[in-house]
């Protein structure tokens, strides 16, 4: 080769050599379109992430919320889900039997299938039905308003549920309907390509369902709680007319009962101010009392039963039950009746009552509907009897019709017939004895008779005395006994202390009887009688005489 020829080679090298360097300079300044390019990527990149951030705190929202709308609807969800698995299988087991792993599936499947059932057409349930409530409470009685109260309770309490559970959804659809939002700007922005939004696609079409289901029943439970707020307004407000009647009605009761008291506490002032024999006075405050008492039970029988002549039949029915059922006790208010319109017994009277062999004497000091009350002094029953006294004695008012009661200071009369018995031997001077008895007991017994003749004559008004009644002077009487010659002198004496006189005269008798040499006390003796003795107490000097009590 020539020299020439290796210069145009070498020329040609070179001039090669210089077009790659201006080519590998030119690739690396970098153009309009690349910068571009590059901004698009980096700005694609960033708001996908931004999404995905989004996206993660409105899931860690639900799943915080743990809302009862969004696990019903997730078994919902499952229910389907499972349900279209099981109906996939099925298919396949037609064309050809499933491997032994599928067959388990299968069956894992319908299990959960049966799990979820109640899901299968209403995933909510109860949550959008209409709350049942019990019949409202009428209202007869005051007692009743309680339950009226409770059962408004029970409203309140139920509309605050479902106010809660609205308020849960609408959270809820709040979070979903962001998250639909933000899936359907990442389907519409034009900076993400298809593949990358594929999954978000997904997912737009899933949250857009759940939002379909969770607001249709949203529209349903709004429209449940406005139904059941008008049928609950309408209950409430029936309950606060009842509640306000039934409290008029009380204090008109109120009203009654109180005029009434005070109308009683009046006339018993009057009773104690006009009526000066304090048992009279006490026997009158106590029939007032029944009576106001009677008023009140009336009002408040005819208050709250509407219908009187049912009212008045099972009072009737009522009456006759008791009646029967409580025989002693019904028997006694009669007696109490017979008592207080009768006038037997009074308050403050000293009666005497007998039953079987029990005998007591004692002052009344009240006379209930059922009792009379005693006290128990000491007399001469106590003495010779009882050998006890201070006690109180309670006796049914039925006792009336059964048993004797003596009443000893009935009406003006308060002495009563009392005596002193001495037994002289059969020797002595009975007719010196007999006047030295009376003497006695007339001397002491002087203010009590006077006071007992004027207290007969008052009761000639009133009951047709016999002569001999009126006579109320002492009398002495004789009775043979055993032992002598028994002397007995009757006076009259107070009925509220009657061994008092009694013993003043018993002792002022013996006494003056020792002091008579021809008045012996008579005792139990063994008289020992000889030959030529008549026994008669005309035996000889030599005969002797035993004491032998």
């Amino acid at each position: 080769m020539s020299l020439h020829s290796v210069k145009i080679v070498y020329f040609i090298f070179f001039i090669l050599c210089g077009l790659n360097a201006f080519a590998t300079q030119a690739d690396s300044i970098p153009t309009q379109d690349s910068i571009e390019s590059k901004n698009f990527v980096a700005t694609k990149n960033t708001t996908l992430q931004s999404y995905i951030e989004q996206l993660k705190q409105l899931d860690m929202a639900l799943h915080k919320t743990e809302s009862i709308w969004l696990k019903r609807y997730e078994n919902f969800k499952s229910y389907h889900d499972i349900s279209n698995e099981i109906t996939d299988l099925e298919k396949e087991a037609l064309l050809a039997p499933l491997e032994a792993q599928k067959t388990h599936r299968l069956v894992t499947l319908k299990k959960q299938q049966n799990l979820l059932e109640q899901y299968r057409t209403k995933p909510f349930g109860e949550l959008l039905d209409k709350p049942m409530l019990e019949a409202a409470p009428t209202l007869t009685n005051p007692f009743e308003i309680f339950s009226a109260f409770s059962y408004i309770k029970h409203i309140s309490s139920i509309k605050a549920n479902m106010q809660h559970n609205q308020q849960d959804l609408d959270k809820l659809l709040t979070i979903i309907d962001k998250k639909s939002t933000i899936l359907n700007e990442i389907t519409q922005n034009t900076k993400i390509s298809n593949t990358e939004k594929k999954p978000y696609k997904d997912a737009l079409a899933i949250t857009q369902e759940q939002n379909l289901e969770l607001q249709s029943a949203r529209n349903i439970l709004e429209t449940t709680i406005d139904v059941f707020n008008k049928d609950a307004d309408e209950i409430e407000a029936n309950l606060e007319y009842q509640i306000k009647n039934q409290i008029l009605k009380l204090i008109y009761i109120g009203i009654g009962i109180l005029l009434s008291i005070v109308i009683a506490f009046f006339l018993k002032l009057i009773a104690k101010r006009y009526i000066e024999h304090h048992e009279r006075a006490y026997t009158t405050s106590k029939v007032i009392n029944v009576f106001n008492i009677t008023i009140i039970f009336l009002i408040l029988l005819f208050a709250y039963i509407d219908n009187a002549t049912y009212a008045v039949a099972m009072v009737g029915f009522a009456s006759a039950g008791v009646a029967i059922a409580m025989k002693d006790m019904f028997m006694s208010t009669l007696g109490w009746l017979v008592i207080v319109v009768g006038g037997s017994i009074h308050v403050g009277d000293r009666i005497r009552v007998k039953k079987e062999n029990e005998v007591f004497i004692g002052d009344v000091l009240d006379i209930s509907m059922l009792r009379i009350t005693i006290y128990d002094d000491i007399t001469q029953t106590s003495y010779r009897e009882n050998h006890r006294a201070g006690r109180l004695i309670f006796i049914p008012n039925n006792y009336i019709f059964t048993n004797l009661i003596s009443n000893y200071t009935y009406g003006d009369l308060k002495n009563i017939w009392d005596s002193v018995s001495v037994c002289i031997t059969f020797d002595s001077n009975i007719t010196k004895a007999k006047k030295i008895a009376l003497e006695v007991a007339s001397t002491h017994a002087k203010l009590y008779t006077e006071q007992t003749r004027s207290q007969m004559q008052r009761m000639r008004d009133r009951f047709a005395l016999a002569h001999s009644a009126l006579n109320v002077d002492p009398r002495v009487f004789n009775f043979v006994k055993e032992n002598g010659m028994d002397i007995s002198v009757w006076f009259q004496n107070y009925a509220y202390g009657t061994l008092k006189l009694k013993s003043v005269i018993a002792q002022e008798i013996v006494e003056k009887f020792l002091n008579e040499d021809d008045i012996h006390i008579a005792y139990p003796i063994t008289r020992i009688v000889y030959e030529k003795a008549n026994g008669l107490g005309e035996a000889q000097d030599t005969l002797p005489r035993f004491n032998l009590s």
